[in-house]
């Protein structure tokens, strides 16, 4: 079922199409960044991504530069733009972007973030932030350029950001800036548009059984909680630290030794634990069962807490790691029934893990507790 836009206001401008003009060559400050290039290199832009006006950006290149001295290294220099701006701000209902500052998907926040002191300041050694080249605007564009990471993250490069997360959140605990965005999970079940009764209803529940989901996963639909006003009156409760809100594999990567967090755009004030449960939710079933990986990824993130000395509750931090999960993931069984026909026989395994994850979530202890 389509989701309902209530946010688009008519006032918008049109959206030009992606993958409009890009420049030849890259702004001065990537030139800086990069040494080795001159002015008898070769620049070649490659997209990354289709032409689908849903996607919240102008468009994602990759510049590698042809050197004609390279490096001993032989490896060419590269750098990723991403085209922001307040007329790419894609077409999805859900996770479009919005032009108002004030939003949890301002277009604006992630060249924002790597404009701010937060995008250097508070890392430990071997976890960071991607490095920010040039933020260059023009045209109603504005392009982000940033170093080339290698994505996505392995397991073990997961517990390290994930590690490393944790204690950038502690030393930045009193960071203020106007931009960073509030009430994000709320904001999102809301445009997800859910509702438990027509999920119960839908007709793909015979053939996603017969394929292999969990049958109980409809007491677990049943029990979701919906309500945008609820849901923040769960999760005022719990302690709030700067949350990337988008924090999955895709998203971490290496630069070298470095283990590298890209993608900042919704970043703000959530509670804490939240972004070690998505990546959780996200890499279950792949490497190890579910239940593995969040005990792994959990023991990190608390211990990497207490080690940048988080004075709170250990455990109020896994309950709201638990609750804040649960909440927000409930949309994922509409997901899977929107597709379950078009899955392919070993994507199945890994859809059931996910959402058997979110429905343990649901009936655990720790959800009972905030409920």
């Amino acid at each position: 079922m389509p989701h309902r836009d209530e946010d688009r206001s008519a006032a918008e401008p049109p959206q030009p199409a992606r993958f409009g003009p890009i420049r030849e060559v890259p702004p001065s400050g990537v030139l800086r960044a990069m040494p080795g290039s001159g002015s008898a290199t070769t620049w070649r832009s490659d997209r990354f991504g289709g032409d689908e006006d849903r996607y919240p950006n102008g468009g994602i290149w990759r510049f590698t530069a042809d050197p004609l001295s390279p490096e001993p290294s032989g490896v060419p220099f590269s750098t990723m733009v991403k085209r922001t701006g307040p007329g790419h701000l894609g077409t999805d209902p859900v996770w479009r972007g919005r032009p108002d500052p004030g939003d949890p998907q301002w277009w604006g926040r992630e060249a924002a973030f790597y404009e701010s002191d937060l995008a250097t300041s508070g890392w430990a050694p071997g976890v960071r932030a991607a490095r920010c080249y040039a933020v260059d605007d023009h045209d109603g564009c504005r392009d982000v350029w940033l170093e080339t990471v290698d994505v996505p993250a392995t397991m073990d490069i997961c517990v390290r950001a994930t590690a490393g997360l944790a204690r950038w959140q502690v030393a930045t605990a009193g960071a203020e800036h106007p931009w960073l965005s509030e009430d994000w999970i709320p904001t999102h079940v809301r445009r997800r548009g859910l509702d438990n009764a027509r999920t119960l209803a839908h007709p793909a529940w015979p053939s996603a059984i017969e394929r292999g989901l969990d049958p109980d996963l409809r007491d677990a639909v049943a029990d979701r909680t919906t309500d945008p006003a609820e849901i923040r009156q769960l999760l005022q409760g719990f302690p709030h630290v700067l949350t990337h809100y988008d924090f999955h594999n895709a998203n971490i990567g290496t630069v070298g030794e470095d283990v590298v967090i890209i993608d900042w755009a919704y970043v703000g004030r959530g509670p804490v634990g939240h972004d070690a449960g998505h990546l959780a939710a996200d890499v279950a079933g792949r490497e190890l069962p579910p239940d593995k990986v969040w005990d792994l990824l959990r023991s990190a993130y608390c211990d990497a807490l207490t080690e940048a000395g988080w004075a709170g509750d250990l455990a109020v931090v896994r309950r709201s790691m638990t609750t804040s999960n649960a909440l927000r993931l409930g949309w994922q069984i509409d997901h899977v029934l929107s597709i379950v026909d078009d899955l392919p026989d070993d994507a199945i395994p890994i859809a059931n893990a996910r959402l058997r994850l979110f429905a343990e979530l649901q009936s655990s202890p720790e959800m009972a507790r905030a409920r």
